[in-house]
């Protein structure tokens, strides 16, 4: 019930094909230290029905506010909801995938890449530009904003029985995936390093923090917002016009999502000794630090706002002084001057899990009637 009754049906074909070229007789004649390579594509197109039901229907509500007569009565009346898009359709996903499997000397080495570019278009978008807000007109969305995302995976791995005793399996991978708006119906920005088009889907505007004041000549030695004093953020001056306001926002691209996500296995076996590790980890991803405005009188503070924070005893700290609410500036509550302050980069590489087992020779654990322990 999302799409209009002759756009309800959709055709999102899709095909894979593949050559293992390493059964050639050219490829064993030539390649041969290459013992398995197999080389496949495909080509994809789905489609998503995001959004509400029915906005491809005039919609109409109960309200009230309409007086009549002397007596101010006020009347229930019906006005219109919105304006219908008739239309809307489906949004659409092509997919363009190149890929191959590879070992290399009787499985002593595996290799295994994806590379894919996907095109994502007729976006439920608003006409931002074309029609823009204060005109007072709530048009509905429409199939227009378009997004392209791109990215590789590679797996390679080393696997060997260096003699009857010790067998080493060694394994890493990387994925890798950027996208960025290609189109959306945007207005002007006043100054070009706002503009969302050309940034990736999800960047948020913020203002660049680039440290504390330390003291009261620092504040006068750098552009502030007004009213600010020593233990404040300092926003940097991005137009380089000597003053902070809304043209020195930026757009931090990496809000969305990670780009980059890793891992690395090994299975190390030995006798009757095995040990298995695996470890694993993302790239950069910017993530807002706090979610609760109410500090000071209102709530608590977080531990790393507490700790190591701006005093005058300590002035060379890079957290911000103790605040309440909304009363700087700079504090999270502010919520129309927020900053990089507030965001931190949550790329991590952790070991996952480690274990080391020992398995009982067979010969004692068949005496109890089990087959096999460690």
């Amino acid at each position: 019930l999302k799409f209009p009754p002759d756009s309800r049906w959709g055709n999102f074909p899709g095909f894979l094909v593949g050559w293992r070229a390493s059964e050639e007789d050219f490829w064993q004649n030539s390649l041969g230290f290459i013992n398995y390579f197999k080389l496949r594509a495909s080509y994809g197109k789905l489609g998503m029905d995001p959004g509400n039901p029915f906005q491809y229907q005039n919609k109409y509500q109960l309200t009230k506010g309409m007086t009549f007569g002397t007596g101010k009565v006020v009347e229930t009346v019906v006005q219109q909801a919105g304006v219908a898009n008739p239309n809307i359709t489906w949004e659409t996903q092509t997919t363009y995938n190149i890929g191959f499997d590879s070992q290399f000397l009787n499985n002593l080495i595996s290799l295994t890449g994806e590379f894919f570019y996907s095109k994502r278009e007729d976006i439920l978008a608003p006409r931002d530009a074309s029609v823009p807000g204060f005109t007072g007109l709530a048009l509905p969305d429409e199939n227009i904003a378009e997004v392209d995302n791109r990215g590789f995976e590679l797996e390679a791995g080393y696997h060997k029985d260096v003699n009857n005793d010790l067998r080493i399996d060694l394994t890493g991978n990387i994925a890798y995936n950027h996208n960025e708006v290609v189109f959306m119906d945007e207005p002007e920005r006043a100054v070009p390093w706002q503009q969302r088009t050309g940034h990736p889907y999800g960047a948020t505007l913020l203002f660049n923090s680039i440290g504390i004041f330390k003291d009261q000549a620092a504040v006068d030695a750098y552009p502030s917002w007004a009213g600010a004093q020593p233990g404040d953020v300092i926003y940097e001056d991005v137009s380089g016009d000597g003053q902070i306001n809304n043209d020195d926002r930026i757009l931090l691209d990496k809000t969305d999502a990670p780009e980059i996500f890793y891992g690395v296995s090994l299975d190390l076996t030995w006798k009757n000794w095995n040990l298995t590790v695996l470890a694993q980890g993302q790239g950069e991803y910017q993530r807002l630090n706090i979610a609760d405005g109410r500090r000071g009188e209102a709530g608590n503070y977080m531990q790393w706002e507490f700790d190591g924070r701006w005093t005058p005893e300590n002035t060379d700290a890079s957290v911000a002084r103790a605040y309440n609410r909304a009363d700087l500036y700079w504090s999270f509550a502010n919520g129309g001057n927020r900053s990089t302050y507030h965001y931190d980069n949550m790329a991590y590489c952790r070991l996952k899990n480690a274990v080391l087992t020992y398995n009982i020779p067979s010969t004692y654990v068949q005496k109890v009637g089990l087959s096999r322990a460690s």
